[in-house]
């Protein structure tokens, strides 16, 4: 059975599966027992004073369809309006322009190293972060994939002694780098100095507290989504706390979310992303949707729905947003691929009926 339902996620097998992780058990029965819901590629919620308004456009493509992958990373360019995606089954990173269609790939064959994320620089310049990022640290290329220098780590505090990231993001001149089983960030300069670094791990351990303060069950503490707003603030979620969270440049963090199985509520969440007006959108693995809140918090409406069609959504994790266009990108399991939607939010009830679609 165990074999059976890693099959239908689109998980390769490399030998006999007797157990499933909790995590995994939970969104795997959800999907197969409980009934997709009904068709609707329009969708529209009013909640919290504003109108929220989602299209499915299409699945990102080459010229013989949809471009399967698995939990792909994403990374958009606003300059060139093309998106990049890191299959780390292929370690291959694949680009689209604004209709949808991959104009280039590359890797794959060995050409680069084994990466954990892929992030756009200023100059067109593409940062690869390395898995082994000790030895191989962040990889510079070129438009054509080629390697062009190597960002080396500089000295961290002693705190940070183990730090080994698996995402990055980069945003004017900085690099924000996560451990997300460590509970640690580090910002870094382009050249790789040390700017500034976090370590959650005890409001993680404050928050599991009060969640199962008799401590009845072991919970897992880490990070899923990642990503960075364009004030410099830190985004990202913990699937067992429930939570999502805002780390502000001067410290300051917040959480927001509760479990349920409602709209608005936390099955397991995953990717995030936030828009120029500050409003978060966060994926739900479970519940197979994006959530998308208010700069203070308050849900704004949601959408997606679980099944296998092209507009819907299996097990929905990074996120990427076109703020200009209002587009959506979001990565799916089952090599679905990368489903892209138009999401407008509109505050003014008499205009709902004619937002562009």
């Amino acid at each position: 059975m165990a074999q059976w339902l890693l099959k239908y996620a689109g998980m390769k097998l490399s030998g006999p599966v007797t157990a499933l992780s909790p995590v995994f058990t939970i969104i795997l029965y959800f999907l197969l027992l409980v009934p997709p819901a009904a068709r609707a590629e329009l969708q529209q919620s009013q909640r919290g004073g504003a109108f929220l308004q989602a299209n499915f456009q299409y699945l990102l493509s080459d010229f013989a369809g949809p471009v399967p992958s698995q939990w792909a990373r994403l990374d958009f360019d606003p300059r060139q309006r093309e998106l990049y995606t890191l299959d780390q089954s292929l370690n291959e990173i694949r680009i689209y322009n604004q209709q949808g269609m991959e104009v280039y790939a590359f890797g794959g064959d060995g050409s680069i190293v084994a990466a954990a994320d892929v992030a756009l620089g200023d100059d067109g310049a593409i940062y690869l972060l390395a898995r082994d990022f000790q030895r191989n640290g962040i990889q510079v290329l070129n438009f054509r994939g080629e390697p062009q220098a190597v960002i080396t780590l500089g000295s961290l505090p002693e705190k940070y002694r183990n730090f080994n990231p698996d995402r990055m993001k980069y945003r004017d001149g900085l690099f924000y780098l996560l451990d997300s089983r460590e509970l640690q960030i580090v910002v870094l300069k382009s050249a790789g100095t040390f700017h500034q670094a976090h370590d959650l791990a005890a409001d993680f351990e404050r928050m599991a507290k009060e969640l199962d303060p008799e401590k009845k069950k072991a919970l897992s503490l880490e990070i899923s989504g990642f990503n960075v707003g364009a004030d410099g603030s830190i985004y990202f979620t913990a699937p067992t706390l429930f939570s999502a969270f805002r780390l502000k440049p001067d410290g300051v963090l917040a959480a927001f979310g509760s479990p349920g199985s409602g709209p608005g509520k936390f099955g397991v969440v995953s990717g995030i992303v936030v828009d120029p007006q500050g409003n978060i959108y966060v994926a739900d693995r479970l519940r197979s949707v994006v959530m998308v809140f208010a700069p203070d918090f308050s849900f704004l409406g949601e959408f997606g729905y679980r099944g296998d069609r092209p507009e819907d959504m299996i097990v929905p994790d990074d996120l990427a947003i076109d703020a200009e266009k209002r587009r959506i990108f979001v990565a799916q399991a089952a090599n679905k691929g990368v489903g892209v939607y138009t999401v407008s939010l509109e505050r003014s009830p008499e205009n709902f009926g004619n937002l562009p679609k």
